[in-house]
Formats: C-alpha cells, sequence, structure tokens
C-alpha cells in the first residue's frame, strides 16, 4: 500500500527537481490532462505538500506551485 499516488508522487518529484510551476507546465511534462492536473494539485496543497503563490501576468493571476518542507520530508521518507 502505498503513501501516495504514482500521479502525485510525479508532481511532487518534477517540483523538487525543476522547482516552482505553473498547473499547465507541469502537466504537460507529465503527460497529464490540463483539467485533471488541478484536482491533485488542490489535494497536494490542502495535505500541505505544495504551497501556492498568485502572480500577475498579463492582467491577470496565476497560480505557481511550490514544494513545501512538508513534501520534501515526503519524498525524502519515500526515498526519492
Amino acid at each position: 500500500m502505498s503513501l501516495i499516488g504514482e500521479t502525485k508522487l510525479g508532481i511532487l518529484r518534477e517540483l523538487r527537481d525543476e522547482g516552482p510551476a505553473h498547473g499547465y507546465a507541469i502537466a504537460d511534462e507529465l503527460n497529464l490532462s490540463h483539467g485533471g492536473i488541478y484536482t491533485h494539485l488542490d489535494e497536494l496543497r490542502e495535505e500541505g505538500m505544495i504551497k501556492v503563490e498568485e502572480e500577475q501576468e498579463e492582467g491577470r493571476g496565476r497560480k505557481m506551485y511550490e514544494l513545501t518542507e512538508n513534501g520534501e520530508l515526503l519524498l525524502e521518507a519515500l526515498g526519492e
């Protein structure tokens, strides 16, 4: 039994390895649907594994997702 699903684990790895990113960029990198990525991102945020920063780009807000210390600790605990 896994503590975290493979998709969420991939998201955490991506944020650790590449740094903060927009949801679409994460989805593209992991070959996930743009709509489906946000369910995973919201769950990871609620679990305290990632945080969200709003940034303004061309007059509209975009969210940047970033790994938290808890997310880093989880990856370490899983041997990532």
